[in-house]
């Protein structure tokens, strides 16, 4: 009998630590889930609040970029008013330089008209005269 209680001690025994090794095996998967669930979470966390650094930074990038643009967009027009003014200015100043040549030349032009008319007018009254005297020459 002594051998049948030894087995049945042994097994009792065996039974006993393998419940304890099942209830420790239990124990530490419960554990590396709650410290695998804590990981995870801080990750995510993480993770979110990369996220949103990230958003923020590109949102102000953005934000700067697009004030940088509108500034340039501003003093290109400026410069572009600036430029066209002065090129409106030029021309005007060049037409009227044009304009007041043009007169020039035509007031010199009209006072050449008139001095070779004179000239003309002047010849023709000589010859005029020449004429009459030989006119007057022959029937006389």
């Amino acid at each position: 009998m002594s051998e049948i209680s030894s087995t049945v001690r042994s097994n009792r025994m065996k039974e006993v630590m393998n419940k304890r090794q099942e209830f420790e095996v239990k124990k530490l998967q419960s554990e590396h889930e709650q410290e695998l669930t804590s990981i995870k979470d801080k990750q995510s966390k993480t993770i979110e609040r990369v996220q949103k650094d990230s958003e923020v930074t590109i949102d102000k990038e953005q934000t700067e970029a697009e004030i940088k643009l509108t500034k340039l967009r501003n003093s290109f027009n400026q410069r572009f008013q600036e430029e066209n003014s002065r090129y409106e200015r030029t021309l005007s100043d060049l037409k009227a330089g044009q304009d007041k040549k043009m007169s020039e030349i035509r007031l010199n032009h009209e006072e050449q008209i008139a001095q070779t008319e004179m000239k003309h007018k002047q010849y023709l009254e000589k010859a005029n005269q020449k004429f009459e005297k030989e006119m007057a020459k022959l029937k006389a």
